[in-house]
Parts: structure tokens; sequence; C-alpha cells
């Protein structure tokens, strides 16, 4: 059996980690460099949950970009115990809620890539239908239980920084959480009696 050769290049981009979180004292001090580390650190993150709760990728990246601005102007007034996830992700959802206030219309959330590719025409039939029934189901959420429930599902945060995200409490976050998913499955048990 012959053995795979692997380029030296190769090796080196396995091992290479992702950006790094910012060094907390030197972000509260307006170190542009540690700022930058930050955005670095968590646009992914915040772009994948906004783009979930608007539906919208244009949207979205107003949005986090937004969050970044207004992190900024805040960012020397932090204390030290500050959870800069949760901090972030809160300020995100100002933003969205704001949005929410605004917009004409609802969006779809599922992400793209939620169909096999390879499935044959009776398959994608049956997956757009499921899909079309779950994203009904999703908007048919309150604003508050679904933001709750992409945060846990997800960017698989804590309910501590769910709440804090949120502004509410920890028991508030679960109680959200919890909410979505029976009312979920309810109106896809509801949905499903009525196809039969």
């Amino acid at each position: 059996m012959a053995q795979k050769v692997v380029k030296p290049e190769t090796k080196l981009a396995i091992f290479e980690s992702g950006p790094l979180e910012p060094n907390f004292e030197r972000l509260v001090k307006g170190d542009r460099e540690e700022f930058a580390k930050l955005v670095m650190f968590y646009n992914e993150p915040l772009f994948r949950w906004v783009a979930r709760l608007t539906g919208n990728s244009h949207a979205a990246e107003d949005l986090v970009q937004d969050t970044f601005v207004r992190a900024y102007q805040a960012i020397t007034r932090l204390r030290p115990d500050t959870n800069l996830k949760a901090w972030l992700f809160r300020i995100a959802h100002n933003g969205y809620a704001n949005w929410v206030r605004n917009r004409k219309g609802r969006n779809s959330i599922l992400p793209n890539e939620i169909f096999d590719t390879h499935a044959g025409p009776e398959e994608l039939a049956q997956e757009n239908e499921t899909s079309r029934r779950l994203q009904q189901a999703i908007d048919k959420l309150p604003e508050e239980w679904k933001a709750a429930m992409i945060l846990r599902m997800q960017e698989e945060m804590a309910f501590r920084e769910i709440a804090v995200a949120l502004g509410t409490t920890e028991e508030t976050a679960r109680w959200r959480v919890y909410k979505a998913r029976q009312k979920l499955m309810e109106t896809l048990e509801v949905k499903q009696e009525d196809a039969r």
C-alpha cells in the first residue's frame, strides 16, 4: 500500500489555529489591534446568528457592522467581569430588534445548505415541503423565542450567555428555548396530521 505524501505547507495548515481571542485588558484601553482581533474572532458567529434571524445576508452584514461600531464606541467602559461574547450578542440583538420594528415583511431564517444536493426529484420535493413547513413554524414563533433558540442551537451558547445577550435572566432564557422547541414540535405535529 502506497503512503500518501503530505506537502510541508499542508502540514502547517493543519496546525494553524483560527483567530485568537483578544486580550481584555488591552482591549478596554482602546488598543486598535486588540479590537481588530475581537472583530476577527466574533464576526463569523455574529453574522451566522443575525443572518438566521433576519433571513437576509445584506441586512445581517449591516447589523454586524453596526454591532462592531457600537462596541468600539463603548469598549473602554467595559467592566473586568464582562463576558465579551454575550456583550456583543446583546448589542447585535438590540440592532436586530430595531430592524424587526422597521422591516416590511418576514424573511426565511433557514440556511441555504439545508437541502441534500445528491437527492433525487422525489426526495428534493419532500425536503422542500419539510423545509417550507419548518420555516412557517419558525416564522410563527415570537421573536424572543426564536432568538433564544437559535443562540442555543446554532451558536451553542450557555443559557447564562443567552440571558446576557437577550437582556433577561438565565431562567427566562431557558424557558424561551424550551417554549420555542415545544411550539415547533406542536406545529409540525399538527401539520403532519393534516397532511395524512
